[in-house]
């Protein structure tokens, strides 16, 4: 049955509306019955491959460790005036020992661009920005002497975003040099031997992109998510080290490409991971102006790993330094109760999360607040002011 809040939604749309997408529903429902199908042949097919890499594990009782947490929000949409594009965006930390938060602290940061710079470069610098302040926040995380620190993402994944953008449109100094310092603290926190990242969205597809290398042949496992491939085969709590699957670390980004290309192009397997690991190091070196050196060392120096707790939940990527792998799942691992059994995440990551997400609604109430001050220092005509926050679509609130 339809949830509540499902059926109010629906009820808002004209009465063709709804009768157009409870028809679609139904035909969209069809088709999925066979997409499912066909996926749970394609995994039985490559179960007897993978299940050598599937462990099974269990939690410790090694006695109460201290695990923090850092997290970063930002403007879900700018607020737009015509006389510019405001976003904010804010960083924190908590840190917890056993179910106690014993210390938290938060940081603030806020983004005011001119409307004659487009949204693609106003996205590209907020991302970098906020980055740079979640750094700051776990470089204070650290001070208080946790036993894990959990950051939010990949270790790498501004440059890998800033890479992106940067193919498209041209990106000022100040924001790479920006980039540049968030590497320097990024290394800071690699090297703390205390730190790991949980990627929640992780999209990784190393897994057709490795059977297919493997087997000399593209896989049909290139187009599916590792995340639902181990959601199907894993029986919790267990884990998938790409470290042992791939011989190596730093790779599932390369796998990961192996298989877009090879849905992408005709390519052969093995041409497709010599293309894959020129990528993967062009990524960085493009997005950072950095040597290939650094970039191929960066990459080796982090591994993940793909966990999952509960039969609900799927898996989530734990990205780990490889130097202080093993200390960090010792941590996670030592109670039960470092999780939360409703999202097979580490508690301490929801907890965070709910802290420093900004309300759709703050980016407007923060520049109505800024209008209010200007208003009450500006010296010539107030409509002068109004005019400047005026917003950019009269059908639109700022």
């Amino acid at each position: 049955m339809a949830s509540e809040t499902f059926e109010t939604a629906w009820s808002k749309l004209p009465i063709d509306l709804q009768e157009q997408f409870y028809e679609r529903a139904e035909r969209e429902a069809r088709r999925l019955v066979t997409v499912i199908q066909e996926f749970r042949s394609k995994v039985e097919l490559a179960r007897e491959k993978l299940e050598p890499y599937v462990h099974r594990l269990k939690f410790k009782s090694y006695g109460e460790f201290s695990i923090a947490a850092v997290d970063g929000s930002f403007s879900s949409k700018p607020a737009e005036t015509i006389g510019a594009r405001f976003s904010v965006y804010s960083a924190g930390f908590v840190m917890v020992k056993g179910r106690e938060i014993v210390k938290e602290g938060y940081f603030s940061g806020d983004v005011r661009h001119d409307q004659a710079y487009s949204r693609e470069f106003s996205s590209s610098a907020l991302h970098v920005q906020e980055s740079y302040l979640e750094r700051k926040a776990a470089l204070e995380a650290l001070k208080e002497d946790p036993d894990l620190l959990l950051l939010d993402g990949s270790f790498l994944g501004f440059a890998y975003s800033l890479f992106r953008v940067r193919r498209v449109i041209p990106v000022p100094q100040w924001i790479i040099d920006i980039a540049r310092e968030t590497l320097d603290m990024t290394e800071k926190l690699l090297d703390s031997g205390k730190c790991a990242g949980v990627v929640k969205r992780g999209r990784s597809r190393a897994i057709g992109g490795w059977i297919s290398v493997e087997e000399g042949e593209k896989s049909p496992l290139t187009g599916c998510l590792d995340k639902q491939i181990l959601h199907y085969l894993m029986k919790p709590p267990a884990i998938l080290n790409y470290g042992e699957l791939l011989k190596g670390p730093g790779l599932q980004r390369i796998y990961s490409r192996v298989s877009e290309l090879l849905n992408r192009r005709e390519l052969s397997p093995r041409e497709a991971l010599d293309e894959a690991r020129e990528w993967a190091v062009e990524s960085l070196t493009k997005a950072l102006d950095v040597t290939d050196e650094i970039a191929q060392r960066l990459e080796s120096r982090v591994n993940r790993i793909q966990i999952k707790v509960t039969d609900e939940n799927p898996p989530f990527e734990l990205e780990l330094p490889v130097e202080s792998e093993g200390k960090a799942m010792e941590v996670l691992f030592s109670s039960v109760d470092n999780f939360n059994m409703a999202t097979g995440l580490p508690l301490v990551v929801d907890l965070i999360d709910e802290s420093v997400t900004l309300p759709t609604e703050f980016t407007r109430e923060f520049v109505r607040e800024v209008e209010a001050r200007v208003v009450d220092s500006y010296h010539g005509d107030p409509e002068e002011v109004r005019g400047f926050f005026t917003g950019m679509n009269p059908q639109k609130e700022l």
